[in-house]
């Protein structure tokens, strides 16, 4: 188990033993304004996260892995194509984030210690930082989907 991920309502509370880190909520009341560059923003971030996991594991890539593969491939062809409807192709990453988060098999429950116990308990807080980072896009509230003409791309 992640030794720190814990969701409430809007918040992503992150703790490692007696530590805490909150990376922030998005607010009460707030809209999240989701365009192509906080599409772009989660392609970078989900290119760090799994960076990091393919650096942690040797052999076989965790089951949630592939989730979070997919989401990022599904922008970059979303890109690819020149779509511009974010508010159809939104639930398909909030789809691949839920499924990530499966019983057993899931992020939650992913310890980058595991069988490294001399591992540097910060190593685990950057994880659920880079974790926390995603997921702030899908555990926001409210959301409003920016088209390409509003936003002047």
């Amino acid at each position: 188990m992640i030794p720190g991920i814990f969701h409430m309502r809007q918040t992503v509370v992150l703790y490692y033993g007696n530590m805490v880190v909150l990376p922030g909520p998005v607010g009460k009341g707030k809209v999240m304004k989701i365009g192509k560059k906080e599409l772009e923003n989660l392609r970078d971030e989900l290119d760090r996260l799994l960076d990091f996991i393919r650096g942690m594991e040797c052999g076989e890539l965790p089951y949630f892995y592939r989730y979070f593969n997919t989401m990022k491939l599904n922008i970059d062809m979303f890109f690819n194509i020149g779509c511009d409807d974010i508010a159809d192709f939104f639930p398909v990453l909030e789809r691949d984030w839920k499924a990530s988060h499966t019983m057993f098999i899931g992020v939650q429950d992913y310890d980058p210690r595991e069988g490294r116990p001399d591992l540097d308990p910060m190593v685990c807080l950057y994880f659920a930082r880079l974790v926390a980072e995603v997921g702030k896009y899908f555990e926001r509230g409210k959301a409003e989907f920016i088209r390409e003409e509003a936003a002047g791309y």
